[in-house]
């Protein structure tokens, strides 16, 4: 791919306590075909060797950049992460890019994962919110994370920047999920947003243990942040008892998930999203429960 409005992108991850993971997205981005204009790397007030790590790299490349973040003690893990983000794509703010990219710590890219994406933004012109699939390692294998092809992933997103800035942006959830807001803001926009399977990298921690949580405790937390959300109640039963049946630990995982809405539900959590967006995507939910994919959502 040669130079041109496709390569024109920008990357910011944030970094808490990366010490151990923190290599994967390093090595992984310096070996990409297509490099970014600048990559923004936000440290959320790590205690361990995360800026060490970074600092080495950043000495090397001057489109990699350290940036320390301090850590407000009131917010959650998952708020916080979202600030580091939000501080990131400040400082990017006069650069001409025409692609923003999110990218978590823990994440190891196949080499030409930019590469692909753009291909897939070039090929469809309505397409805001884009990623590839990620698998993670259960044993001795690599399994592909389960998940509807809607649903773009934070730790690998890549939005083309009319459909980000026409959204809003990030919304700093208390439990999570800002990924999942700005898919719905994107959807109401009349964007379209889709995770392409055929584009594969690896996760090397499980989703919702950043902040050191088990598995069960990470899926009661998803359960909240569902309910946070908006999530349309008979949607969360359905979707409860699918995560029963397919993602470990078998029956607890979807047992957790939805215990975790009915706490947000009985405890009062604060919905963030505006009332127009919790309206369409439960209007949006309803009708995938009939019919998952319309055949002109689906993309290749």
């Amino acid at each position: 791919m040669s130079n041109g409005i496709f390569t024109a992108y920008v990357v910011v991850t944030p970094a808490f306590n990366e010490g151990e993971f923190i290599h994967y997205p390093l090595e992984s981005m310096i070996k990409q075909t297509v490099k970014p204009l600048k990559w923004i790397i936000v440290d959320d007030g790590s205690c361990d060797n995360t800026a060490e790590k970074i600092k080495i790299i950043a000495n090397r490349f001057d489109w990699i950049q350290y940036h320390y973040h301090e850590k407000i003690p009131d917010q959650t893990y998952y708020s916080s992460n979202v600030y580091a983000i939000l501080e990131g794509i400040k400082l990017v703010k006069d650069i001409p890019y025409s692609y923003l990219a999110i990218l978590d710590a823990d994440i190891e890219l196949c080499s030409d994962y930019y590469e692909n994406i753009f291909e897939k933004f070039a090929k469809y012109k309505d397409l805001g919110i884009a990623t590839g699939t990620y698998v993670e390692k259960e044993g001795t294998r690599w399994v592909e994370a389960r998940i509807d092809r809607r649903s773009t992933p934070k730790a690998i997103q890549v939005f083309r920047r009319e459909c980000y800035e026409s959204s809003s942006g990030y919304i700093p959830f208390k439990y999570g999920g800002e990924d999942s807001g700005m898919e719905i803001m994107a959807r109401m926009n009349g964007w379209r947003t889709w995770s392409f399977p055929a584009i594969i990298v690896k996760h090397h921690r499980p989703v919702g243990t950043g902040d050191g949580r088990s598995l069960l405790q990470a899926r009661f937390r998803l359960g909240k942040t569902d309910y946070c959300l908006g999530t349309h109640p008979f949607f969360i039963i359905f979707k409860s008892i699918k995560r029963m049946l397919w993602e470990k630990p078998y029956f607890l995982s979807g047992l957790a998930r939805l215990f975790g809405y009915l706490t947000g539900y009985f405890t009062g959590l604060e919905r963030q999203l505006p009332k127009a967006a919790i309206d369409y995507l439960r209007k949006e939910q309803m009708s995938r429960l009939f019919k998952p994919y319309a055949d002109s959502w689906r993309l290749e």
